[in-house]
């Protein structure tokens, strides 16, 4: 191997599934019920939570190709737009006072009330800000390096919850109580973090 290549880091060190956060900004309407999270819980930080996430964490990326006839020939090119997004499945890990459930819970709640079936029949949403303003927020996937330094963001704007999934008790089994939520968004940013300098 010659001596005169610098290497940023081993070729051999690879990415792993288990090395992934879910940083979520709370959406302004629920900041406005904090007294209400877990019975006034000041363990929980509203503007920002944290989940241990695993599955699916980035969706695929499609630009399609569009077929233009040229000269007798079908010639291949971009058609230089963006597909819609899938909605995205998170998977997390319950914490032990189950607030990051209650959130996505509370959060849906907002969006069709549990006992009315109205959306925002709390009067959380404030004139005369735009609605969709205050229900959605921007939530962040980070992928961790060996060392759980964060080396790449994925960015989800304008996001909101569409499904919040069940929970299995079973008394035979001793491991985590898992959970689930998928959301909608309206665009996915990639940035890189700690190696971008080295760009």
């Amino acid at each position: 191997m010659a001596n005169n290549i610098d290497y940023i880091q081993s070729p051999f060190n690879l990415s792993r599934k288990d090395k992934f956060t879910l940083v979520l900004n709370v959406p302004n309407a629920l900041k406005r019920i904090n007294s209400r999270f877990a019975n006034n819980d000041d363990s929980i930080n509203l503007d920002t939570l944290q989940f241990a996430v695993y599955g699916s964490v980035v969706p695929s990326i499609k630009v399609p190709s569009a077929n233009v006839r040229y000269a007798g020939q079908t010639l291949a090119q971009t058609s230089y737009s963006r597909e819609p997004y899938d909605p995205l499945t998170i998977n997390f890990n319950i914490d032990n006072r189950f607030s990051n459930y209650w959130v996505i819970y509370t959060w849906l709640n907002m969006l069709n009330n549990d006992k009315t079936g109205l959306y925002d029949s709390d009067g959380l949403i404030s004139p005369p800000v735009a609605p969709d303003t205050q229900y959605k927020a921007n939530i962040s996937i980070f992928a961790l390096d060996e060392y759980n330094k964060r080396v790449m963001e994925f960015k989800y704007i304008n996001a909101f919850p569409t499904n919040l999934g069940g929970i299995e008790y079973s008394y035979r089994d001793a491991t985590e109580l898992e959970s689930s939520f998928t959301f909608e968004y309206s665009q996915l940013i990639v940035t890189p973090l700690a190696w971008a300098q080295d760009l």
